[in-house]
């Protein structure tokens, strides 16, 4: 260029290294500060370089077809973070009126930490490293990083009126949703021979037994557990699928109630309602945190290391509320503490029925490659709380101890 240059007048210097600083200029600028990018000349070697707009978009939104589904991420070809974390629902960010809506966080620079700075009351005029001519440069990326893990995930628009204002504003969006068909997604799975081990954490409410349990999955489950454990002991290939029954919400109960005769009512029940066979059976509260230490160490032992674990139940049974109880349990077993920036687990809760609208898998709670999935609740037809309205089913939620009352009736002519 050099040589080239001084062959030449001054006045053809300028269009010359003009063209040799725009094809030097480094792509990561062009990033940052797209809007200040220089036009390059009207030649073909140059134009198509650069842009105007920024290289990194944001992915395209999800269409219609795919938002409207109930399967959620139980599938690994199932991207993580189109999936609500707290229902389960495919999101996105076009149409308020349609499930999974969510508005994209902006992004705050006042979030960023600020424990490097100190108060100028505090500080000296010049700084000790100035004066021995030195300069200290603050790594702003391990701050960043550590911001970033201590973020709530995002979720969906349903998700966050559920959780602030513990309703849902707009209940026809729902509608639009499919039933969800357990038999296509978790039911086939269960059923399969092959495969990787199948754990089903049935959850049925305490206050609630008859409403709650979920006949029609213990009777596919007992009869698919019968069938491919007798194919297991001719030879064949036979994923027996375990059955660990969880009462939860038993700080409902009567403190005077006998646990042997409970457990005997509970096994008596069950058998009747179409379990042939309990592997494991739980008195747990997610409240109080009864019994989870030994509901997990059973359920790591049942899943193995490749096995899949389905949290199966009616509607408002407790399943995400008591999968948020096992991830602050198994968090605080490892070394935290339990609280929001830690868990594993960010299910949404609420009092009312059909709050998980898809399937979720819980990541971090069992160790190796076994996985946890909470699935949609179940409609039950002989469960009076899914006929009821929003404001009915909050008159009706039970949330303290239950206290008998005997009356007595007295004879009348």
């Amino acid at each position: 260029m050099l040589s080239r240059a001084r062959n030449i007048s001054q006045s053809k210097l300028k269009p010359i290294f003009h063209e040799s600083f725009l094809t030097k200029i480094t792509s990561p600028y062009l990033q940052l500060h797209p809007t200040k990018a220089l036009k390059a000349p009207t030649s073909s070697s140059s134009s198509s370089s650069f842009s105007s707009q920024p290289t990194n978009t944001a992915p395209p939104p999800l269409s219609s077809s795919l938002a409207l589904t109930r399967d959620g991420n139980y599938d690994e070809a199932t991207p993580k973070l189109t999936v609500c974390p707290g229902c389960g629902v495919l999101m996105q960010d076009t149409n308020p009126k349609h499930p999974g809506y969510f508005i994209r966080p902006s992004q705050n620079l006042n979030k960023v930490r600020k424990s490097h700075l100190v108060h100028v009351a505090n500080e000296s005029e010049f700084s000790n490293s100035l004066k021995k001519g030195g300069l200290v440069v603050f790594e702003a990326e391990n701050e960043t990083s550590e911001v970033k893990k201590h973020e709530k995930p995002v979720v969906c628009a349903r998700c966050h009126a559920l959780r602030h204002y513990g309703k849902v504003k707009d209940v026809t969006v729902e509608n639009l949703l499919p039933d969800f068909d357990f038999d296509h997604t978790v039911g086939r799975k269960l059923m399969s021979a092959s495969g990787a081990r199948s754990v089903v954490l049935m959850v049925v409410d305490a206050a609630d037994f008859d409403g709650s349990f979920p006949r029609k999955v213990a009777k596919m489950v007992s009869d698919t557990a019968e069938e491919n454990e007798r194919a297991w002991k001719e030879g064949k290939s036979g994923n027996v699928p375990r059955v660990v029954l969880v009462v939860t919400k038993i700080d409902l109960l009567p403190s005077s109630l006998s646990p042997t005769r409970f457990e005997h009512w509970v096994r008596q029940r069950a058998r009747e309602d179409g379990i042939s066979k309990i592997t494991k059976l739980h008195f747990v509260s997610a409240v109080k945190n009864w019994g989870l230490k030994s509901l997990i160490d059973d359920v790591v032992d049942l899943a193995g290391k490749r096995g899949n674990v389905w949290a199966i139940g009616a509607q408002n049974a407790g399943k995400s509320t008591l999968l948020n109880a096992i991830a602050k349990s198994v968090d605080a077993g490892r070394g935290g503490d339990g609280e929001e920036k830690n868990i594993v687990s960010h299910l949404t809760e609420a009092p009312v029925p059909g709050t998980t609208l898809g399937i979720v898998r819980v990541e971090g709670v069992l160790p190796a490659q076994a996985k946890l999935f909470d699935t949609p609740g179940l409609l039950h037809p002989n469960q009076i709380t899914t006929r009821l309205t929003r404001e009915e089913q909050k008159l009706v939620n039970i949330n303290k101890e239950l206290k008998p009352r005997t009356y007595r009736i007295k004879v009348s002519l």
